[in-house]
């Protein structure tokens, strides 16, 4: 018997727990019942708008319960769902617009101003649906008004098959263009059961908390991951530093997931007396500052569960295997999947051995079908089963996984290959320092020249030169950076990926340079004399 598609298991929890809460955004309680009749009216409205099995549909929508009763239409219409970064703008929105070539786009009246800006990238036959407007006008119509008249009734079943477009995910593009992860029925299927395992672990009634935008995948599973659990999702607009504990403790949430700086920015707060008074037990992620780690899980009292993965993976992360957590890496391998460390030429390296991070699902359903339209580049990604990542890591003689950044993120320098990783790691250690990012720059000898960028931590102070002189210190010599910036934040996605090309790209002539610092200092000790 084949196993049931995400549309099914939404029916069965919709019909076993119609009464208790879903969803929660701010002082709105959604139940899944009353979840279940508003995707049956957006649902209505796709239809009323002409759409139909197949039809790509764009989502640029803030957190909000419209997306979540969106996201559920297009599964119960067998419609493929792009969910795009909100923070996108100009060519950036528009290459991902004329890229994917959606039927339709849904946003909101404050986001309608960025599509109308690039509507040449719209496809001639694509119509705008916008909440919070009124009025409709060409080719662009009103949510609202078509929301209020659509009935709550189900739409009729369409088949599905396992290998249909549900989504069609656009990495975070932060070392070029984006790329359309493509993620079949089944696939879609099995990642918020895994995430409702494995990640989350909340029982019925439990609450997860949920700040990261819904286009990324770690919100979708938690979010859907909590429906197919029976527990709760507490849903906010984004992450905020100051009254995050006391928006856990208002919700009553046991869990939330983590991303990027998330940990240091937490962390980095003034310490309170009632730090370990709040509900949550475990909190999932990647790239726990190892250097805080064990204190971050006292100060809190939760446990921090590490994991690695990406858009592409979908339900095969790897993450630290119960009660053996081991700082600093990423965890153990999933019994559903292969992980090996491979060198340039594809040949499996040893333990302990840096090389490329590639995997292999067990069984078909677990990860992307693809990137979409790119048939030359997943010509290169897959090899005989085996999904080559573009990260960098290396496994101990007991299966644990490190990871060590991007490969793109290796800085070549006088023969050396650097990693970015490892420096920011170092340079993280330093007592002023909240977070970093290095990058190559050209250099006027060939190859490439270390830039360091660096944010202080509040009331900080420290200069460039005192921060070279820890590099140093703490540094083999071809890993010193000779450019260093001071700045008051790193450029991000808005799932706080650093958009390192950026950086790169700035140049350096408002950093710091060691060569031209330490000429200066020589000409005066020369004149000095």
């Amino acid at each position: 018997m084949a196993k049931p598609f995400l549309r099914q298991l939404l029916e069965e929890q919709t019909a076993a727990l119609s009464g208790q809460t879903f969803l929660t955004f701010g002082d709105r309680s959604y139940s899944y019942a009353e979840t279940d009749r508003q995707s049956n009216r957006f649902a209505q409205v796709l239809l009323e708008m002409g759409v139909r099995s197949f039809d790509r549909v764009a989502f640029l929508l803030p957190n909000c319960p419209e997306f979540i009763f969106g996201w559920i239409a297009t599964i119960k219409l067998n419609l493929t769902l792009i969910p795009l970064n909100t923070q996108l703008k100009g060519e950036a929105l528009a290459y991902i617009i004329r890229h994917s070539a959606p039927h339709l786009l849904i946003t909101d009246r404050h986001l309608l101003p960025e599509v109308q800006a690039v509507a040449g990238a719209l496809p001639n036959d694509c119509r705008l649906l916008v909440l919070d407007m009124q009025e409709n006008s060409h080719r662009v119509y009103s949510f609202d008004k078509m929301f209020a008249a659509a009935p709550p009734q189900r739409p009729l079943d369409v088949p599905i098959g396992e290998e249909d477009p549900a989504l069609i995910i656009y990495t975070s593009g932060t070392t070029g263009h984006p790329k359309g992860v493509v993620i079949g029925r089944r696939a879609q299927t099995n990642h918020p059961l895994y995430y409702h395992k494995e990640m989350l672990q909340t029982a019925p009634g439990e609450v997860a908390y949920c700040y990261l935008p819904l286009f990324h995948v770690t919100a979708q599973g938690t979010t859907m991951g909590s429906l197919l659990g029976g527990s709760q999702v507490a849903l906010d607009t984004g992450f905020k530093v100051f009254g995050f504990w006391e928006r856990l403790r208002r919700n009553r949430a046991v869990v939330f997931p983590y991303l990027g700086a998330v940990l240091q920015m937490l962390y980095t707060r003034p310490e309170t007396p009632g730090d370990a008074e709040n509900p949550v037990r475990r909190a999932f992620g990647a790239a726990a500052p190892a250097e805080i780690w064990a204190s971050f899980e006292r100060r809190f009292n939760l446990k921090l569960v590490e994991t690695y993965g990406q858009s592409e993976w979908m339900a095969i992360w790897v993450m630290q295997p119960p009660g053996a957590t081991r700082i600093g890496a990423a965890g153990k391998a999933p019994e559903r999947a292969e992980v090996k460390i491979v060198d340039e030429s594809g040949r499996e390296l040893p333990p302990g051995r840096l090389g490329q991070i590639i995997m292999r699902p067990k069984e078909p359903g677990l990860m992307m079908s693809g990137y979409y339209r790119q048939p030359e580049l997943n010509a290169r990604v897959f090899n005989d089963g085996w999904y080559y990542t573009g990260d960098a890591g290396e496994l101990d003689g007991e299966g644990y996984l490190y990871f060590r950044g991007r490969l793109k993120d290796y800085i070549r320098r006088r023969g050396e290959n650097i990693s970015a990783f490892e420096i920011e790691q170092v340079v993280n250690g330093h007592p002023a320092v909240m977070e970093s990012a290095a990058v190559g720059v050209p250099s006027e000898l060939s190859e490439e020249e270390v830039k360091l960028c660096v944010v202080l931590k509040p009331e900080a102070e420290v200069g460039e030169e005192a921060l070279w002189e820890f590099c140093n210190q703490h540094l083999p010599r071809f890993m010193v950076p000779r450019y260093i910036q001071i700045l008051p934040e790193l450029p991000r996605t808005a799932t706080q990926r650093v958009r390192k090309f950026m950086l790169a790209t700035g140049g350096v002539d408002s950093a710091w340079d060691r060569k031209t610092a330490k000429r200066t200092a020589e000409y005066q000790a020369e004149k000095n004399t």
